[in-house]
């Protein structure tokens, strides 16, 4: 009963309305923020690493090239879509920042030479997602491959509940070889 006549006081009343206040302004500001830093106009132009080795290669890709007009951000592939998974993914992007700063990865050499474990933690994360980010704008049922050996592989795919980074590994990306975790869990299928 107490608490009753405190939120019907006055300092309840402001307390509430405070929070109220916060909600309305806060989500939209931390949802601009969060776009902002997951945009390939972020990503791309934050670091020069970044813009001579994977923003090229993505840039070239299907992905970067598509015949409808239609590109994805950065954050499609590599952003959690809901707003709070999205922020646990920035805090565990600042890995990258402290490889920069710290560690000074500041080279296409030095970013090669740790790639591989980069592609891999991705690749392990689609993994256990069921590529997520993937199924978010592709609807596998509806993907018709052209070849006869594409539509064969994407019916097996359906019919054994086969994740999209289990064959589009190098889809966007440079080449970049498996790991014997990754090869395992390909391996599996």
């Amino acid at each position: 009963m107490r608490i009753w006549k405190w939120i019907g006081g006055l300092t309840g009343f402001a307390a509430l309305a405070g929070i109220a206040i916060g909600v309305l302004v806060g989500v939209p500001v931390i949802d601009g923020v969060d776009r902002y830093f997951s945009s390939n106009d972020f990503c791309a132009d934050s670091c020069h690493v970044m813009t001579a080795t994977v923003v090229k290669e993505f840039e070239a890709s299907a992905h970067g090239t598509t015949s409808t007009g239609v590109v994805p951000q950065c954050r499609d592939c590599h952003i959690s879509e809901n707003l709070t998974g999205a922020m646990i993914d920035h805090v565990k992007g600042t890995r990258e920042l402290y490889a920069t700063v710290i560690e000074g990865i500041d080279t296409v050499e030095e970013f090669e030479a740790i790639r591989t474990e980069i592609a891999n933690r991705v690749r392990m994360r689609m993994f256990a997602n069921d590529s997520k980010n993937c199924r978010s704008c592709h609807v596998m049922a509806a993907i018709k491959p052209e070849k006869k050996r594409g539509q064969r592989q994407h019916a097996e795919a359906i019919e054994k509940g086969i994740t999209c980074i289990v064959c589009h590994y190098d889809l966007v990306h440079k080449e970049t070889p498996l790991s014997e975790e990754f090869d395992a869990v390909v391996g599996s299928f």
